[in-house]
């Protein structure tokens, strides 16, 4: 049964975004009246589908991604049966600049188009939460904070002269408005008031409390999924369990109870365990790869203060988160890029695509809309890349033609697309077998 739950929700939200994506292209081309041949959810073998008028709609074989195969376009089909003819209207050869650019780049409008759109609609329904809270409740050893002198019981007054009312700020600050820039905390600490300062270069770049290396009160580790058969499930731990301490240890944050049970493979751990308002001991003996079973996180369990929004309010509030993402979305690519954090950790494939949205799901409709709009987010600038097989790469090869005023020739463009197509079927090779070893 949970397989079929799972695999159902990777359906949905891999034919939501591949359709939106694919859409674009589409509706682009017939806007600029170029004759649009096939219009694929899936690439490969044609399973099932119907020709309406010039187009056949169809789902195919393999299910990552999907096409729109436009008439006088070299793309991911290869097709090159108009070469020897002369070009017509109706083709994408034939169009200017301008209309090119539209359909190449209207996957990636539409996608981020449904992330503003997924945004807006989990406003209206719930508005907003944030956490209503200033003070520190834990500093994470050796971590940027603690080496500029946090302490715990410390409040937060400013992030770099601007004040914070609620903890998201701080994270919004430092990753988002001032990303490239040096922190300045104005700080409240007994009835003295400081300044600590966290060099940007000190702090890694994935966007989280412990980045910085500070938590706020109220903060307490969830177990989010428990995997079959591990140590974990063997002793009774369940999803929404809170682990309060490990080996007598007050549990903080995640990446505290991870180095706890590392420390301890193959050794007897006794986890403080709170289901329900209710708290018992539990021993459990990690593995001999120091893993119990478990996916945690933190938890933010204090005060919070609730914003509801009108159509017009959440749109714009849909349009802010948006752009947050956005910019996190980019400076991760970036730290991909130039290396600076492992492509294992940064790429999921379709298993733990899956496993992503059947966890975001159970929690309830408007955790799932969001995650469907950050992987929305997440697939248009990856899409757009200069990169052989991908819009990006189409672009690219426009802009070029564009500057030299004059077309590549098309062995060239089939050239660089079979080059492309092959790297990126060895990269899928490569995301399903990380995807497998981190299951």
């Amino acid at each position: 049964m949970e397989v079929i739950k799972t695999i159902f929700y990777f359906a949905i939200t891999i034919g939501v975004l591949v359709l939106v994506h694919e859409f674009g292209h589409f509706i682009a081309a017939k806007l600029s009246k170029m004759r649009v041949e096939v219009f694929s959810i899936g690439f490969g073998t044609r399973l099932i589908g119907k020709k309406i008028g010039e187009t056949d709609y169809r789902i195919s074989a393999f299910p990552l991604g999907g096409y729109v195969k436009i008439a006088g376009m070299v793309d991911e089909s290869l097709d090159t049966g108009f070469l020897g003819a002369k070009p017509e209207p109706y083709e994408f050869r034939s169009k200017p600049f301008y209309q090119k650019f539209f359909v190449i780049t209207a996957g990636v409008i539409m996608n981020m188009l449904l992330a503003v759109v997924l945004f807006t609609a989990i406003f209206m329904i719930q508005g907003k939460t944030f956490r209503d809270v200033r003070e520190v409740g834990f500093v994470i050893p050796n971590s940027p904070a603690y080496e500029s002198g946090f302490k715990e019981g410390d409040k937060i007054l400013t992030v770099n002269g601007k004040k914070v009312n609620y903890w998201d700020d701080i994270i919004r600050i430092a990753f988002v408005d001032d990303l490239t820039k040096d922190l300045s905390f104005g700080i409240q600490r007994g009835g003295e008031n400081l300044v600590l300062q966290i060099q940007r270069e000190k702090i890694p770049e994935v966007p989280s409390e412990d980045a910085l290396g500070i938590l706020p009160k109220y903060t307490e580790t969830m177990v989010m999924a428990v995997e079959p058969g591990r140590p974990a499930e063997k002793v009774g731990i369940k999803p929404r369990d809170f682990i309060l301490s490990a080996n007598g240890e007050k549990i903080y944050s995640p990446s505290q109870l991870t180095s706890i049970i590392r420390a301890n493979a193959g050794k007897e751990v006794i986890l403080k365990i709170k289901r329900d308002n209710e708290s018992f001991d539990l021993k459990v003996v990690p593995d001999p790869d120091g893993r119990i079973g478990i996916q945690i996180t933190a938890f933010y369990n204090g005060p919070v203060k609730k914003e509801s929004y009108n159509p017009v309010e959440a749109l714009w509030v849909g349009l802010g988160e948006t752009y947050r993402i956005s910019a996190l979305t980019v400076n991760g690519i970036k730290q991909l890029i130039t290396g600076k954090v492992p492509v294992q950790k940064s790429i999921a494939g379709p298993i733990r695509i899956a496993k992503f949205a059947t966890q975001s799901a159970d929690i309830g409709l408007t955790a799932f809309l969001g995650f469907m709009a950050i992987l929305s987010i997440s697939l248009a600038f990856l899409n757009i890349l200069p990169f052989p097989g991908l819009d990006g790469g189409h672009l690219a090869i426009l802009i070029v033609e564009g500057i030299i005023r004059r077309e590549i020739s098309y062995k060239v463009k089939i050239a660089i697309q079979q080059a492309g197509i092959i790297i990126l079927i060895i990269l899928m090779i490569f995301v399903l077998y990380n995807d497998i070893v981190h299951f």
